[in-house]
């Protein structure tokens, strides 16, 4: 992402800094005119880290048309940093999960076709089976395809990727939400955007494990955890295996003050 008056560098990375409203204002703006798809990476203190320490990951997540600030850290970060005076605060948390839903509306309002990718096991009879705990109203319904994609995307089989690339082909999925985790999604999106677009998409998102939450596999954390930005942890309670990631953020918080203290960015 580019840097402009809608973003704050963290990392050197430009994460956008402005309004969830506004952030859909210049998306509505932008796929007026855009030929390809708009391109939106959801970081986290974990994934700005391993950037740090894989070129490829850093070059996938600076490629992107939008970086929002999905991480809780990333706007104490910025707090911090705007404190000593090396640049602007974040204006709010935008959730990958909240992002996605109001996307999905969003293609339900306009009739898009929709491309759910990766994940396991959230439908057994069917797509017109997939029920989204979203707040879609009865009277909308999606055009909606879930695709597993591959048993593991680090591997992928030859087999496997004929089938997605067949199903993006067939389907031209103007939405496409791709799970796979950081940062094999974002290698995904990257490698093929020239499918997605032929295939007509208008916009593709990384959402990495929201789709347990979206099919109801996952409880979302309760508002009041979400507003002290505890949500990580209400996740963490219900996949305790997931805890080694989180000391990632310790690296995180170390990284944050010596920049704050040295006045890099």
């Amino acid at each position: 992402m580019k840097k402009t008056d809608q973003t704050v560098l963290l990392f050197k990375k430009s994460i956008f800094s402005s309004s969830k409203e506004s952030l859909l204002n210049s998306l509505r703006e932008k796929l007026i005119r855009s030929k390809k798809p708009l391109v939106i990476f959801t970081p986290n203190p974990e994934q700005l880290v391993l950037a740090r320490k894989n070129p490829d990951f850093s070059k996938h997540l600076a490629s992107a048309d939008y970086l929002i600030p999905d991480g809780i850290g990333l706007i104490w970060a910025a707090k911090l940093l705007n404190w000593f005076g090396r640049g602007k605060a974040i204006r709010e948390r935008i959730t990958g999960i909240d992002l996605a839903t109001d996307f999905l509306e969003w293609a339900a309002r306009e009739d898009w076709s929709v491309l759910l990718l990766g994940g396991k096991g959230y439908h057994q009879a069917g797509d017109s089976e997939l029920q989204l705990k979203t707040s879609l109203p009865k009277s909308k319904k999606l055009k909606l395809q879930w695709l597993e994609g591959y048993q593991n995307v680090a591997r992928r089989t030859t087999a496997e990727e004929k089938t997605v690339r067949q199903t993006i082909s067939k389907l031209k999925p103007q939405l496409v939400l791709v799970a796979f985790g950081a940062p094999q999604q974002e290698q995904w999106v990257v490698e093929h955007r020239d499918l997605l677009t032929k295939a007509g998409t208008k916009i593709v998102m990384v959402v990495g494990g929201s789709f347990d939450v979206l099919f109801g596999k996952l409880k979302r954390a309760p508002l009041w955890m979400r507003a002290l930005g505890l949500e990580w942890l209400y996740r963490l309670l219900q996949e305790p295996h997931r805890w080694r990631r989180q000391l990632a953020l310790l690296e995180f918080i170390s990284l944050t003050f010596k920049q704050a203290l040295s006045g890099k960015k």
